[in-house]
């Protein structure tokens, strides 16, 4: 199993690039779709300034600003994108090139960025004692049930040495 520092390095680390490099790929293209639509090119341009703020906001340890901020621009392109090729954006035609190298490379990285944003969110919460303060069982569900057992296991208690009868 991967320790949890690691774990939580690793998310950070995937979540700061994946971001920056949806920002990335937005500000190469933003100056192309400025011609095509002046708002389609801000949005572009925006997209990119969000992301340098989100990676601040990931990489100070923001979960809230930080995090969310990276998932509303990641998954926001990603939904521009669809509707541009399906229904179009207002003042443009429906645009049909679906496999632009640049544009299945946001896609991809938008993708992922939301997929370790879903895993930063909504992590496992901390194990429980098997025992609560009282000393009473704190939970009966299979996964408490499993834990006991694997406790168990992996701790046999020593068996209790025989008494010697006299007589």
């Amino acid at each position: 199993m991967m320790n949890t520092s690691i774990l939580f390095r690793t998310r950070t680390w995937a979540g700061i690039l994946l971001v920056l490099a949806t920002g990335l790929i937005h500000g190469v293209e933003g100056p192309a779709h400025y011609h095509e639509a002046a708002y389609e090119g801000l949005l572009f341009f925006l997209n990119a300034a969000g992301a340098l703020v989100a990676t601040r906001g990931i990489y100070r340890g923001a979960t809230l600003w930080g995090w969310t901020l990276g998932a509303l621009i990641s998954a926001g392109a990603l939904m521009l994108y669809i509707a541009s090729r399906t229904i179009g954006l207002p003042g443009l035609e429906v645009d049909d090139a679906w496999f632009e190298p640049l544009g299945v490379a946001s896609l991809l990285v938008e993708g992922l960025y939301v997929l370790v944003y879903a895993s930063v969110v909504i992590r496992p919460k901390p194990h429980q004692h098997l025992l609560d303060a009282g000393g009473e069982h704190s939970g009966s569900s299979p996964v408490a049930m499993n834990a006991m057992r694997h406790h168990a296991a992996q701790r046999p208690h020593a068996a209790p040495e025989p008494c010697e009868e006299r007589g």
